[in-house]
């Protein structure tokens, strides 16, 4: 066998020497006769293809092979393999819209990947057949992800960044996924560390391609709030959300439940949240409704809202907030019993896990509560995402608040969103005596106005 039989059958369809021919006259161009690091950089990556080494392509093989770093390099702390390569794109783009328009071959790196496509031009789709493919994807994308459920998300974000390969220049696609993002960190399903940046990044190129775009605004609002606890400047760009579609209720949605809520301004949140019920509907309605209503202690209110709320996408969400409700009026029983139906059907609802354990403390059914905070701490193990603020909630339950204090530290270390709503939850209220939750709160509080100092003093 050959070093060319292991090929993609892409390049088979392709002579090795037509591929170098096609790299040497990009290579003669002036795009790339000054650049000395892409010029290796397409050189290597091509020669690992032809010669059957494609899977070896990773950021740490170019770092060290094409760049020269040391063996200690760390592509997690060293992002410039990325960022060639992405000029590396930019450059074969502007190449073949310009002096290679006419090359009977075509080199090409999807985006996110370091192994080059090569194809015949004739080969290539036609513009509109590439849009057809993004819409295609996008629908199907806005479908999953209408679902709010842990898998329907991530499997919406692999339709979303198909969509933006085939139509990079659609403002849709990219706010789209910047909002399945949102959802994966706002319901932790992912590591809040992980996804906000990547939030902010989709809605700036949203906006590249569509200043008037509401949406984005409102994604770069709840990174803001939720995880820079910013919270003027959340606040101004869920205004201008609302400016840039005033007959949509998702602004005022956004503003009640990111930045009202945390800020302890609950009876304007409810009055946005009124204001978002007369406007065209947005996904989360009914479940931030009730759960304005739960923070401002309106436990009752809660318990008729969850039993007149038409059920949406995510039916466990106003029977989780109906139970903390009943926990609330010291029907905790009652709550337990909602509870365990809801983990039966979905064992694997963090939120729901967690109220189940701290109900199991409040009521004193301690082998229970630390059978569910194992659980929890199996899965961490197990490499699934558990917040440090579920597990606190749990150590509140059972009276551990020394634990509590120091997993909810952790939860701040990790930007959970749960913790700019630590000073209004209900169930961290044994915890209100304890100095070092005033710390807590007051570094969430005041993270803008000490960045702001520190900015005045540079």
């Amino acid at each position: 066998m050959s070093r060319y039989d292991k090929l993609p059958k892409i390049v088979e369809e392709l002579s090795p020497e037509a591929i170098q021919s096609e790299v040497e006259r990009i290579l003669a161009s002036e795009k790339f006769a000054r650049s000395k690091r892409l010029r290796s950089l397409l050189r290597f990556t091509v020669a690992q293809t032809l010669q059957g080494n494609a899977d070896t392509l990773k950021e740490y093989v170019i770092g060290t092979e094409v760049l020269k770093k040391p063996d200690s390099y760390d592509p997690r702390s060293d992002s410039l393999v990325r960022v060639l390569a992405s000029r590396l794109r930019v450059k074969l783009k502007e190449y073949y819209n310009d002096g290679g328009s006419d090359d009977p071959l075509v080199i090409e790196f999807p985006k996110g990947k370091y192994v080059p496509r090569f194809q015949r031009r004739e080969q290539l789709q036609t513009e509109t057949e590439r849009k057809l493919r993004a819409r295609n994807a996008y629908s199907l994308g806005k479908f999953l992800a209408s679902k709010l459920n842990e898998d329907s998300l991530t499997e919406a974000a692999q339709h979303f960044e198909e969509a933006i390969e085939a139509d990079p220049n659609w403002p849709q696609a990219h706010i789209a996924l910047a909002n399945v993002y949102a959802f994966q960190a706002f319901l932790g399903f992912r590591r809040p560390r992980e996804v906000w940046p990547l939030v902010r990044a989709q809605a700036e190129a949203t906006l590249q391609l569509d200043e008037m775009s509401s949406e984005a605004h409102i994604a770069i609002g709840m990174a803001y709030a939720l995880f820079d606890w910013r919270w003027r400047d959340a606040d101004l760009h869920f205004q201008k959300a609302i400016e840039r579609d005033s007959y949509s209720g998702a602004g005022h949605l956004w503003r009640a439940m990111a930045f009202l809520m945390p800020t302890g301004k609950m009876d304007a949140a409810q009055e946005e949240l009124r204001r978002a019920h007369e406007l065209a509907p947005a996904p989360f309605l009914d479940e931030a409704t009730a759960l304005a209503l739960y923070f401002s202690q309106q436990y009752e209110e809660v318990l008729r809202l969850s039993e007149q709320a038409t059920i949406g996408p995510m039916p466990a969400w106003l029977p989780w907030t109906r139970a903390s409700a009943l926990i609330g009026l010291g029907r905790v029983q009652e709550a337990i019993e909602l509870l365990e139906r809801l983990h039966a059907e979905e064992p694997h609802r963090t939120r729901v896990a967690a109220t189940l354990g701290f109900a199991y403390g409040t009521a004193g059914q301690m082998e229970k509560a630390q059978e569910m905070l194992g659980k929890l701490r199996d899965r961490r193990n197990n490499g699934a995402w558990v917040g440090n603020y579920e597990l606190a909630l749990i150590e509140t339950g059972l009276g551990n608040r020394n634990e509590a204090i120091a997993l909810l530290h952790e939860a701040l270390r990790e930007k959970e969103p749960s913790i700019a709503y630590l000073n209004i939850d209900p169930r961290m209220t044994t915890l209100h005596s304890i100095p070092k939750f005033t710390g807590l709160v007051r570094r969430i509080a005041l993270i803008e106005t000490e960045m702001q100092t520190q900015g005045a003093a540079f």
